[in-house]
């Protein structure tokens, strides 16, 4: 009898239960709306920040923006950013979290709580918290890539736009490197110039990025990216490696075929026959060429400056070359890049066919001065490609010796120089 009696008790406990959570159900709370207010673009975003003398601005009211994602933070090479573009203009996204934002996402950027600021030239929206400033509209919505070239790229003002720039190829120097270090996770720069080495650009990968282990393109051809500034350099970032297609026959030399190759890679200078030479360092001695990658990430070049521990020396330091044979060229060309800052007397290029290879240059050879003949950086570590530097004059000789020649005086007048990716082949 007992059992019997419970039965139905049970039962209605359990209707109790069921009916206890749909209720519950019925009781959650509204989806609550994030206010549109005042709709701006992207554009706008550029001129209020220009017209308030650029100086950071918090968004303490409902403003809006409509845009689409062109780029996220998937693939590891960026990280809790989001880059997104409407018919005005483009701007990075600097989120308080990683994800949650994919490329192709049309989206509505709710301001309030924001900050529109400039980090090094480049404009930014600041602390966007992707579930209170971000309202999801559609998904699919890609963007198509804007046709470009470099040297629009250099020139204009393609400030976190998507682009495709076209007839474009790694700097030769380049074509042995990963786009970054996978092993270290350490971001890189690798150089894009075009066909007459007159502008370049930086791309730059993070080590974090799942391409970054791949050799860089070795061909000709066109790049899909999203466009960066830091300061005077304007840096390129890769979305997906199917969107490089560079497998046509490169306008530039090729480093495996060259005479003289050095850029710094193996953090040396002297790896592979190069001499520092000192002819002049006072007050102060030990004033060298020597090693940095300061503000390239990895990427090594040869630097040399007469202003050391507060106080301006008067020096003379050579950089020179191991001996290179020319006597079977038939077209050779040399090409650098350099970089200088601060007041002082220009770098010069000398060549010398009768140099001994050890002695002090000063007083050893005959150096002829090809200074004039490249093209050099104005200034604010500006890295500027040489150009094309015909060497005929030495066509025939076994032992050419190409130098570097640093000077500074007291007082106040030494630059700083910065030189990479020497090259020496046939053009």
């Amino acid at each position: 009898m007992k059992n019997k009696i419970k039965l139905p008790v049970l039962a209605a406990t359990l209707v109790l239960t069921a009916a206890s959570c749909v209720k519950k159900e019925f009781d959650s709370p509204p989806v609550q709306e994030i206010p549109v207010g005042h709709l701006l673009t992207l554009q706008d975003l550029r001129d209020t920040f220009a017209a308030g003398g650029n100086v950071p601005i918090r968004f303490d009211k409902d403003y809006s923006i409509y845009a689409n994602v062109t780029m996220d933070d998937q693939n590891g090479n960026i990280y809790k950013n989001a880059y997104v573009q409407d018919p005005t203009g483009a701007i990075v996204l600097r989120t308080l979290f990683s994800g949650g934002l994919y490329e192709g996402d049309s989206v509505r950027i709710a301001l309030k709580g924001t900050t529109l600021s400039s980090y090094n030239g480049m404009l930014q929206l600041d602390s966007v918290d992707i579930d209170k400033n971000i309202i999801k509209q559609a998904t699919g919505k890609h963007i198509a890539p804007e046709d470009v070239t470099l040297a629009d790229i250099v020139n204009g003002d393609y400030q976190a736009k998507l682009v495709r720039i076209n007839n474009v190829e790694f700097s030769g120097s380049e074509l042995n490197n990963t786009y970054a270090n996978a092993i270290t996770q350490q971001t890189q720069n690798r150089t894009l110039i075009d066909c007459d080495e007159t502008h370049s650009a930086l791309v730059r990968t993070s080590g974090y990025a799942d391409f970054a282990d791949e050799m860089v393109a070795q061909g000709n051809g066109s790049i899909v990216c999203v466009v960066g500034v830091f300061n005077n350099d304007k840096q390129l970032y890769i979305r997906k490696p199917s969107e490089i297609n560079m497998n046509g026959n490169r306008c530039t030399a090729n480093p495996f075929d060259s005479y003289l190759f050095k850029n710094f890679s193996d953090e040396s200078i002297t790896s592979g026959g190069w001499i520092n030479y000192v002819v002049t360092s006072t007050p102060q001695a030990g004033i060298n060429w020597y090693i940095s990658d300061q503000g390239s990430s990895g990427n090594h070049y040869a630097v040399i400056s007469g202003y050391q521990n507060g106080s301006t020396n008067t020096t003379e330091v050579w950089m020179i070359s191991p001996a290179v044979d020319l006597s079977q060229a038939s077209a050779p060309g040399l090409q650098f890049k350099s970089s200088k800052n601060y007041n002082g007397p220009a770098l010069q290029l000398m060549i010398s066919t009768d140099y001994d290879g050890t002695s002090d240059p000063s007083t050893n050879g005959t150096w002829v001065n090809y200074t004039s003949y490249a093209t050099w950086s104005p200034g604010s570590f500006s890295w500027t490609p040489s150009g094309l530097i015909q060497l005929s004059q030495f066509m025939g000789n076994s032992s050419v010796y190409f130098a570097f020649k640093y000077t500074s005086s007291t007082p106040n007048s030494a630059a700083t120089w910065q030189v990479d990716d020497i090259i020496v082949n046939e053009n």
